[in-house]
């Protein structure tokens, strides 16, 4: 895991900085690290992230993280997540419900989806971020506590034709009266499940490499993306 942890302390993708990431554990072959917020003095509440390498290529892998509404079938705690109509073509929007922890309700959220790649490692950045985003695009839901401060990311990082890094990372304020301790010990639960569950679909090939070419927002999202054989050596 030396690899992957180097690769994930050195790399720059689109979230915050600082503070650095500090290794946790390994869990299910998914390599954990954990950091405070930036705002520590406002919150006590602590970002993660997980990295996994799959023997897949890039494209099956997207097949998989740019199409949303399979989330519920293979992301930890999600019950749903759905893609609201796309507004332009750098951008969409999706509504998230995710599994509440007994005693507390079901968390939801709308958030803005954003996907980037850089033009030298061709890393792609799937990023969903509810901050500043209007929550009214889908009204409030009756037993369900709406969350208005939570981000979280895919970054896909081709190593061969059929080798991948997947990182996920991710922050939620759950909102309502959930103690700080337990937002975390749940978050730190993610990304191992959520990639480890990513890793078995996509090596067993439960995936739908179609659907980059029908689901509107990832037919939209691969028009812009270079996958590494289309470069020229």
């Amino acid at each position: 895991m030396s690899t992957l942890i180097a690769l994930a302390i050195t790399s720059t993708p689109c979230f915050a900085q600082e503070p650095e990431w500090q290794p946790t554990k390994v869990e299910d072959g998914v390599q954990l690290f954990a950091k405070k917020e930036v705002d520590e003095g406002k919150t006590p509440l602590k970002t993660f992230k997980g990295v996994v390498k799959v023997k897949a290529s890039m494209k099956q892998v997207l097949a998989l993280v740019l199409v949303r509404e399979t989330f519920s079938n293979w992301v930890y705690n999600m019950l749903e997540d759905r893609t609201l109509a796309e507004d332009n073509t750098d951008q969409s929007y999706c509504y998230m419900v995710i599994k509440g922890q007994w005693p507390t309700s079901d968390r939801d959220t709308v958030a803005r989806v954003t996907v980037k790649q850089d033009p030298k490692s061709l890393d792609v950045t799937v990023f969903a971020d509810s901050r500043g985003v209007d929550q009214k695009r889908v009204p409030e839901q009756e037993g369900r506590v709406r969350m208005t401060n939570m981000y979280s990311g895919f970054t896909v990082k081709p190593i061969s034709a059929n080798e991948t890094i997947v990182e996920l990372e991710g922050f939620a304020d759950p909102a309502g009266s959930i103690p700080p301790f337990l937002t975390n010990k749940v978050a730190s639960t993610l990304p191992a499940k959520t990639l480890s569950a990513l890793k078995a679909k996509v090596e067993s090939g439960q995936f739908d490499v179609k659907a980059l070419e029908t689901v509107p927002f990832a037919q939209i999202s691969m028009k812009k993306i270079v996958l590494p054989q289309q470069t020229t050596p």
